[in-house]
């Protein structure tokens, strides 16, 4: 019986976390449903912008990146590739390049935090615009983003990601589906005046904001939802712009897997540790600021129920029933536009939840028995011919 009121106990933690975390991002994703208002172009004497692309080590993964940095309609962009954990100065990189490129190698220290803290300080520029190896970003990028760095307070300025490989195959395409998804409860985030991280894939960053000395925590998981939290914290900023950046999603369930560990754990260990700096914020903001970090645990909480479904039938079992349901029928609305491969989106839709709450689960018992996970950069196409 003890056991029995255990697991009913469980069941009820995992359902009211499902429902509450699903219908916050919900209520945002319908209010986001309006595309943001168009900015003013920016003026003749626009601030100096530096783009800082961190890789591991160059070669083919970086250099599309690098040819669509260099296509940015801005005036003066300089090009800046920080290389970490072993990489090397390939002078090829920049060749047919119009812009100039300056590659800083940072050595064998550490990973992308120790990148960009040994690189950024350096970049030169108001404004440093932070790219990761697959980022690729369009033209306008900049005159899209700038005009939103209105305001003491804005830090940072971030876009709407993309999968840029989406064709390659149907986790490619969910997770496509999925970025739209986040671009949209950031529009009503952005309106709101609610938490966004600055995504290290993708930010531009006003230089004279960023904490003194080291900015990212080296130590972190998520070393840009730490750096976040801790702007926000100090009332500082991130704001939306329409700018558009397409990244490369995982090729497969494992590579995904660890991904969504490193990122999950990260964000439990980045609110857990600014938990006390954020305590002076108002009640609206810290809820959605634990709202947007524990996010993962909606997932988690359906793998929960689904485990726990044949217990209790008759309780659990609709819970599960509509829970399936509202997953498929999201997966079919947002699939709409999908010109190949929606059959295959829907049908991966309930696995795909699946595969997330493991992984959401496996990173909360990592976060709760302080298991450490290592940071792994994620393998890139152009790996294979690096």
């Amino acid at each position: 019986m003890d056991f029995l009121f255990f697991l009913g106990v469980l069941g009820w933690v995992a359902g009211v976390a499902l429902f509450t975390l699903t219908g916050y991002s919900t209520v945002l994703f319908v209010l986001g449903s309006r595309p943001l208002a168009a900015d003013p172009g920016v003026a003749p004497s626009s601030p100096k912008v530096t783009v800082v692309v961190s890789a591991l080590r160059g070669g083919d993964a970086v250099r599309e990146t690098l040819r669509r940095a260099d296509a940015i309609d801005y005036p003066g962009v300089e090009l800046v590739l920080a290389l970490g954990e072993g990489g090397t100065e390939d002078q090829a990189l920049g060749e047919g390049l119009a812009d100039p490129l300056r590659v800083f190698v940072a050595g064998e220290q550490g990973g992308k935090a120790h990148t960009l803290n040994w690189a950024v300080p350096d970049a030169g520029g108001e404004f440093v615009l932070l790219l990761d190896e697959d980022s690729l970003v369009e033209p306008d990028c900049i005159k899209e983003m700038l005009p939103r760095a209105r305001g003491e307070d804005c830090w940072a300025v971030v876009g709407e990601p993309f999968s840029s490989n989406a064709r390659s195959g149907v986790i490619q395409r969910t997770l496509d589906l999925e970025s739209k998804a986040w671009a949209r409860v950031a529009r009503a985030k952005d309106r709101l005046g609610l938490f966004l991280p600055a995504t290290g894939f993708f930010a531009l960053v006003r230089r004279g904001s960023l904490p003194e000395g080291e900015a990212w925590d080296e130590e972190a998981l998520a070393e840009d939802t730490d750096l976040s939290l801790r702007q926000e914290a100090r009332g500082m900023r991130v704001r939306l712009s329409g700018a558009r950046v397409g990244i490369e999603a995982p090729s497969n369930l494992g590579d995904l897997a660890r991904q969504r560990l490193r990122w999950y754990k990260g964000m439990f260990d980045a609110l857990w540790k600014n938990r006390g700096a954020l305590s002076h914020l108002p009640l609206s903001e810290r809820f959605d600021v634990a709202m947007s970090l524990l996010s993962p645990l909606a997932p988690g909480g359906f793998v929960v129920l689904l485990l726990l479904a044949p217990v209790w039938p008759w309780v659990l079992g609709p819970a599960v029933l509509g829970v399936l349901a509202l997953y498929v029928l999201g997966a079919w609305v947002s699939s709409a536009g999908l010109e190949e491969g929606r059959a295959g989106v829907v049908f991966f839709s309930v696995p795909y939840a699946i595969i997330q709450g493991v992984v959401a689960l496996a990173a909360l018992a990592a976060f709760l028995l302080h298991v450490r996970v290592s940071w792994r950069r994620t393998p890139k196409s152009g790996d294979r011919t690096s």
